[in-house]
């Protein structure tokens, strides 16, 4: 084919509309569930927004006005804090070292931070309300940039490659999160 008979170059095609990109953007925040491996450990050692106390998050859940408040209300609700960190090092000590790096690296005192487990987990791992859970239970892990993932978990890979597309997305609209 000579350059005569090739086609013009078609212009780019435009954004997708914002419904479109809210869809998708819906859309990526819906990880798979069969990538979970059903082994109990974000159940077992949990932590709320990545590094925040327990005396902070029931601060959170009596403030009606703060944002965040229907979410810590209802952490607070299912999660029980342990004891100490130590405690949860024995059950989860690559995943507390993890945190406490993060924490420390945004200028936060890693041993405030609270760990907690959820109160309906059984021994076994599995969820002891699995068809009755909470809506934050229903709708975890998060893909988000601050989103801590165990070591191994199924959901990581996937809750990156959907963050990545999800902040290329709010970066065409000239939004971050």
């Amino acid at each position: 084919m000579t350059m005569s008979e090739q086609s013009p170059p078609q212009p780019s095609s435009a954004l997708p509309s914002p419904l479109g990109l809210a869809r998708q953007v819906e859309q990526l925040m819906k990880l798979p569930q069969h990538l979970c491996k059903q082994r109990g450990q974000c159940c077992r050692v949990a932590t709320f927004k990545g590094s925040l106390s327990y005396e902070d998050i029931l601060a959170l859940a009596a403030n009606p006005e703060a944002e965040g408040h229907e979410s810590a209300r209802d952490f607070a609700s299912v999660f029980l804090p342990y004891e100490s960190q130590a405690q949860v090092s024995e059950i989860a000590g690559e995943f507390v070292d993890k945190v406490r790096t993060i924490a420390q690296s945004k200028g936060q005192d890693p041993d405030q931070i609270t760990f907690f487990k959820c109160k309906y987990v059984l021994a076994d791992g599995r969820c002891g309300v699995h068809e009755d859970r909470p809506v934050g239970c229903r709708m975890y892990p998060f893909p988000h940039k601050n989103t801590i993932y165990h070591p191994g978990c199924g959901f990581e890979q996937q809750g990156q490659e959907n963050w990545a597309k999800i902040d290329a997305i709010l970066s065409q609209l000239g939004l971050s999160i």
